[in-house]
């Protein structure tokens, strides 16, 4: 359950400034254009940098922060991806909410932190950080210090009763 919504991140992150052609979600959606919008863009080397309210969206996903930055190697493949401040994704089935996330492609890992909530339907979690290994699938919930990781999971039983 949780492993889709961070595959989803992982995607949708890995994504968000690579070609249209760039699969999300799954081969039906990677036609879909890749639209990122801004208060301001700033190229510059291999860095390109998006701030003020900026707005991704292929199909039905949607990241949202302050700030993206995608650094990007000389041969144009991405070293990193991050999206900085009310960091937000979401594709009409699950959202996640964190301060900060870093995608980094030599240690194939998406992080996100700083009071991560992951929200799939009625379930909840919530850590001080979320690690995902593109490659494996594994996902680590980390909490903030002093604190622990919290997940409200409703049985179908329950649905049928609310």
């Amino acid at each position: 359950m949780m492993h889709k919504t961070c595959f989803a991140l992982a995607a949708f992150l890995f994504s968000a400034t690579a070609p249209a052609s760039a699969q999300l979600i799954s081969a039906q959606d990677s036609d879909e254009p890749i639209d990122i919008t801004g208060d301001t863009a700033e190229f510059q080397d291999n860095l390109a940098v998006w701030t003020g309210n900026v707005r991704v969206v292929q199909g039905p996903a949607i990241l949202t922060s302050e700030r993206l930055e995608a650094v990007l190697t000389d041969e144009g493949d991405f070293e990193t991806i991050t999206a900085i401040g009310s960091v937000r994704y979401s594709n009409g089935e699950e959202a996640i909410t964190g301060e900060r996330a870093v995608f980094d492609n030599a240690a194939r890992t998406i992080v996100m932190t700083d009071d991560v909530i992951v929200t799939q339907g009625k379930q909840v979690m919530s850590a001080g950080k979320i690690t995902y290994w593109v490659d494996t699938g594994k996902v680590l919930f980390t909490p903030e210090a002093g604190k622990r990781i919290r997940g409200l999971f409703f049985t179908k039983k329950d649905e049928e009763q609310s």
